[in-house]
């Protein structure tokens, strides 16, 4: 699949934060699919994630991970998690079905060098959006732009 320009938009999203070794993302992936079978609420998207880098820690990055949900809920007992009426990203270079590259560090690569060569600056952190599929998972990667140069 190619790279496109894309928006990414959700309402009502529960988000978890933490500092973690990159290779182990997915288990705050598979925290917050179990909290929707826990809680009183339905999943109304795919659950995707965020990472930044941190500053002379290669191994290491910021992730920040969320889950749409069916309707706003209070979180008084949930200290780690808060809650976002809305979240978007008004425009990003997506590479759809990023599954397809060696792992998502090269998809992102892959973009990085596509916006090097379209002129088209980004913000230093991705999101990656996990979909269910068929038992399967599809990885989208989306890379807001921070602005375009001329062509």
């Amino acid at each position: 699949m190619g790279i496109e320009v894309r928006s990414l938009y959700f309402s009502n999203v529960l988000v978890y934060e933490t500092s973690q070794l990159k290779e182990e993302w997915q288990e705050p992936y598979f925290m917050m699919e179990d909290l929707a079978l826990e809680k009183d609420f339905y999943k109304s998207g795919p659950v995707f994630f965020s990472v930044a880098p941190i500053q002379n820690e290669a191994k290491f990055g910021q992730f920040t991970y969320y889950l749409p949900i069916n309707e706003p809920i209070p979180l008084e007992e949930e200290g780690d998690f808060r809650f976002l009426e809305k979240f978007s990203i008004e425009e990003a270079l997506v590479l759809r079905q990023a599954d397809q590259e060696l792992d998502f560090y090269a998809a992102y690569q892959k973009i990085k060098d596509y916006a090097s060569d379209q002129k088209i600056d980004l913000v230093d952190t991705y999101y990656v959006v996990l979909i269910e599929a068929y038992g399967d998972l599809i990885i989208d990667l989306y890379v807001p732009i921070k602005e375009r140069g001329e062509r």
